[in-house]
């Protein structure tokens, strides 16, 4: 049932959003990846399903203040990150809040071509970021924390 909720919200949440998707950098330059909905929209899912997902959480690259960022999630060839803008910067939000934007940036720039993913902010400050991106990995790596 919550996972149903949490599908709807991406959905309407993604009616009004216009997230930064990636572009394919010229032939010249490092290609990007691309990546699968499905693997990008499973981490969604994921963090829709994090203990105590709809409390406030405080994020930092600072020890000691809430929860420490860089965090990365990843499966398959889809990777989600989590970040601040500088090492200063601290903010707040729910994983609930997380995931949903994980799945709005999923469904806008992974689901339709060239599937490459994208950033977008959040948080009230408006200083942290979800970051959706495409990894050439060999063989099929599932993950779903940085420590893995």
């Amino acid at each position: 049932m919550i996972l149903n909720i949490f599908l709807i919200l991406v959905v309407v949440n993604w009616a009004g959003a216009v997230p930064g998707c990636w572009r394919q950098n010229p032939p010249d330059r490092q290609q990007l990846q691309p990546t699968i909905f499905k693997q990008c929209l499973e981490i969604a899912k994921f963090l829709a399903k994090v203990d105590k997902t709809d409390a406030p959480v405080s994020f930092s690259r600072r020890p000691g203040i809430g929860y420490k960022v860089p965090q990365h999630w990843v499966i398959g060839t889809c990777v989600a990150t989590l970040d601040m803008h500088s090492d200063e910067d601290e903010d707040t939000a729910s994983f609930m809040e997380i995931a949903i934007e994980t799945g709005t940036l999923s469904a806008a720039c992974v689901a339709k071509p060239p599937h490459l993913g994208g950033t977008a902010v959040l948080g009230p400050k408006k200083v942290m970021n979800i970051t959706i991106l495409g990894l050439e990995l060999p063989g099929n790596r599932v993950s779903l924390s940085a420590d893995s």
